[in-house]
């Protein structure tokens, strides 16, 4: 992976605290969507609902 650099800009969100942004969730974005993609490329079959359960990755094997 290539070096990376954060650079904070400072701005005002009037919905939260303090004026404050939230920045804690951002990296999980998009863990599920890469999960299922690589689901679907293993298997060929693609699963729009998530989470991907085994049950329904099982139900989209059998289908």
């Amino acid at each position: 992976m290539p070096e990376m650099q954060v650079r904070f800009v400072q701005t005002y969100e009037p919905t939260g605290p303090f004026g404050a942004k939230a920045v804690a969730k951002i990296p999980l974005d998009g863990v599920g969507p890469a999960v299922a993609n690589a689901v679907c490329d293993a298997t060929g079959v693609q699963i729009p609902i998530l989470p991907l359960t085994p049950e329904r990755v099982r139900r989209a094997l059998h289908k």
